[in-house]
């Protein structure tokens, strides 16, 4: 008997603690009801799991209570209220985790004016896939452990209208303890910043891929020492007043949905960090933008890999004080302005006429270090970070301004010097000659070919146009370069104020005063081979051989054509075809060669007719030969790998010969007054295409060659 009253004293207080599951079993009730749970919760125990699988309002939480675990699923949405103070301590190691669990599709709100505390104990988690709101006074879920409450991709929590204070707890030992994950969402409609501890310390992380919502209008929390993932603003939220000397960094968005944001610290505080963003910007119907003020010497830096500033398809401006572009582009999708520093460090900032880049009297550029060795000039960009389409630059009196334009990896500035007024840049990698028109006024014999800036401005300025062989065609004669604008019909000289650099090399030429502005382009006011600057599309040419007019060109780029017409104008000045239609190859380097075998005895014009595939056509430049009846000029072989040997006609007045690199760069010339062959020797040179320009009583022939 003794031995069996042993065994029940050892047993009972085992029996009397094992674990026991509960269900919410009303659709309206006070916790403290053992009836309104399934089995009757008669005898609460710490290690009590309570489950809610149907939506229910729950009241009268006890002022004090320990359980094991609350799970609420089935797309259940429960609300927990107390008619005063209450704080249950969730968590026991008896019971598998989480321990606070909030399914996916369900939510759990947490209301009224007396505040309720869920604490996670120590080593125990809460796990929050579906919705947690609190509302009406200052509830708190909170931890100790490092990542102890974790809200999953699609959960959201909401600090509804009448909530207070930090969600998640505020001292030291709730540090660290809160995740939200990608995917998981912040809503702040009220209460206060959801890290609940001074930066950088934190209670919550925001993971990559997370959004934090802004949804209250007035003065936001600091953003100062704090990390985002997404962040969305559908407020009018102004952080004026808020300086630290710690950045800001948002890891994905910032994403203005409606209302505003703003971020100007004014004179109750400096902020001397940046703002770093790695996503994109984006603003939504009227919505604006407006970063950095006097008293925030940091930057908006842009730090992703191809941003976007402006999308979302609303109207609202953008401004920012001081701009960092660290990335590989960044592309506007409406006008931003920058009335700072705008720093140019890594990456391009491509815009349009309707997204434009415009710098405000008082901005100011830093930038890499470019290649311009001949230039003075420091901060005007680098083959790394310049503005791809234009920009502009306002509020000019008397000064200087270069814009750091450029495109395909090149910076190809242009200045304004003594310039008074507004002024808007951009460059063009493309043929003025036909792009805008074929025309040569007084003292302009010839234009590059390659490149053009449009400029338009309020006032007056000289116009200094930079030069990089052979990036921007051959340059050989200082004294010939010329600064020419397309005026509607013909392009005009601008005249020489000064130039800076070498042939070859790099510089500039600057113009006169100009006070009608347009498209600008390099230009050579004497013939060949003097700066070349040459027509890097297309090489048209004509020679004579064997009592006929033979012609070749080159395109290299021939995607856009279908087939080719040669033309020859008639006394008249007519163009009319004398060759059938000459379709396009596809070969690499492919030179396309017509003999014309009946020529007019004199002067021959010819060009050439570019027909694309939607039957469009362009022209190339005019070439002109003068044909005196048996003269013979042969060039061969053509490709070569080592000599190219040319036959001049014992009766030719040709003086000289230069070999010319497709970029424009001068390789050599070569006398040949009384010879009746030259020999060019092409050994030493890298394959690829040049051609040989042949000076003849004044005028000029182009044999394009293939050195293979």
């Amino acid at each position: 008997m003794k031995k069996h009253l042993l065994t029940l004293l050892i047993t009972a207080p085992l029996f009397l603690s094992a674990q026991q599951t509960y269900t919410w079993a009303v659709a309206s009730g006070s916790w403290s009801v053992a009836g309104n749970w399934s089995p009757q919760r008669t005898a609460p125990a710490i290690n009590d799991i309570l489950e809610f699988n149907a939506t229910a309002i729950v009241t009268g939480l006890p002022a004090s209570e320990t359980v094991g675990k609350i799970s609420i699923y089935n797309n259940a949405t429960v609300n927990f209220s107390a008619s005063a103070g209450s704080a249950i301590s969730i968590g026991n190691a008896s019971v598998t985790g989480p321990h606070l669990a909030v399914a996916a599709g369900a939510s759990l709100n947490i209301s009224g004016a007396n505040a309720i505390l869920l604490s996670i104990g120590s080593g125990f988690s809460a796990q929050i896939d579906g919705n947690l709101i609190f509302s009406g006074t200052a509830h708190r879920l909170t931890a100790t452990t490092a990542n102890a409450i974790v809200f999953s991709t699609g959960a959201v929590f909401t600090a509804d209208a009448g909530f207070g204070g930090n969600a998640f707890g505020n001292i030291a030992a709730n540090e660290n303890t809160v995740i939200f994950q990608s995917g998981a969402t912040y809503i702040f409609k009220d209460g206060g910043n959801p890290f609940g501890l001074a930066a950088p310390n934190a209670v919550t992380t925001f993971s990559n891929g997370s959004i934090y919502r802004h949804q209250v209008n007035g003065t936001g929390p600091s953003l100062a020492g704090r990390t985002y993932g997404n962040v969305y603003i559908e407020s009018n939220v102004n952080f004026a007043g808020i300086g630290s000397a710690r950045d800001c960094i948002i890891q994905n968005d910032l994403n203005v949905l409606s209302g505003f944001f703003s971020f100007k610290p004014n004179s109750l505080g400096t902020h001397n960090g940046n703002f770093n963003i790695y996503g994109n910007i984006f603003a939504s119907g009227t919505s604006y933008i407006d970063i950095g003020s006097n008293y925030m010497p940091g930057a908006v830096q842009m730090l992703g890999t191809n941003q976007i500033v402006g999308g979302g398809g609303g109207s609202g401006s953008i401004s920012f004080d001081n701009l960092t572009v660290n990335n590989a582009s960044s592309t506007l999708s409406r006008p931003v302005a920058v009335s700072g520093t705008l720093s140019l460090q890594n990456g391009k900032i491509i815009t349009t006429g309707s997204s434009l880049l415009t710098l405000t009297a008082t901005a100011t550029i830093q930038s890499c270090t470019h290649n311009y060795i001949n230039l003075s000039y420091t901060n005007i960009g680098c083959d790394l970070s310049y503005v791809e389409g234009p920009v502009k630059k306002l509020g000019l009196s008397g000064s200087d301004f270069v814009f750091p334009v450029g495109v395909n990896g090149k910076l190809r500035p242009a200045a304004v010097r003594n310039a008074t007024g507004d002024f808007t840049v951009e460059f063009v990698r493309g043929d003025p000659y036909l792009d805008l028109g074929s025309t040569m006024g007084a003292g302009i014999h010839h234009t590059s070919h390659l490149e053009y800036w449009n400029i338009t401005g309020t006032g007056s300025a000289n116009i200094e146009l930079s030069f990089f062989d052979p990036n921007s065609g051959g340059v050989t004669d200082m004294a010939a370069l010329r600064v020419a604008r397309f005026d509607g019909l013909e392009w005009v000289d601008q005249g020489v104020n000064s130039y800076l650099g070498t042939p070859g090399a790099d510089g500039s030429v600057t113009s006169n005063p100009v006070l009608v502005f347009g498209s600008f382009t390099l230009a050579g006011a004497l013939g060949y081979p003097n700066n070349p600057l040459p027509d890097n599309s297309i090489i048209f040419s004509a020679s004579i051989q064997n009592e006929n007019i033979f012609l070749n060109w080159l395109v290299s780029d021939e995607t856009a054509y279908k087939y080719y017409l040669v033309e020859r104008a008639s006394g008249s000045g007519v163009f009319t075809p004398v060759s059938p239609l000459i379709f396009v190859q596809t070969i690499d380097n492919q030179i396309y060669k017509f003999i014309d075998g009946n020529p007019a005895e004199g002067k021959n014009t010819y060009r050439l007719k570019l027909v694309k595939w939607d039957g469009t056509a362009i022209y190339s430049a005019i070439t002109s030969i003068d044909f005196r009846g048996k003269s013979t000029l042969i060039v061969y072989p053509n490709p070569a790998r080592e000599k190219i040997f040319i036959k001049i006609p014992k009766s030719s007045s040709i003086s000289e010969i230069v070999l010319v690199h497709i970029s424009g760069s001068v390789i050599k010339w070569l006398t040949t007054r009384n010879q009746t062959t030259a020999i060019v020797d092409i050994h030493d040179l890298a394959n690829g295409v040049y051609y040989i320009k042949i000076i003849q009583a004044g005028s000029s022939t182009i044999v394009p060659i293939v050195k293979y």
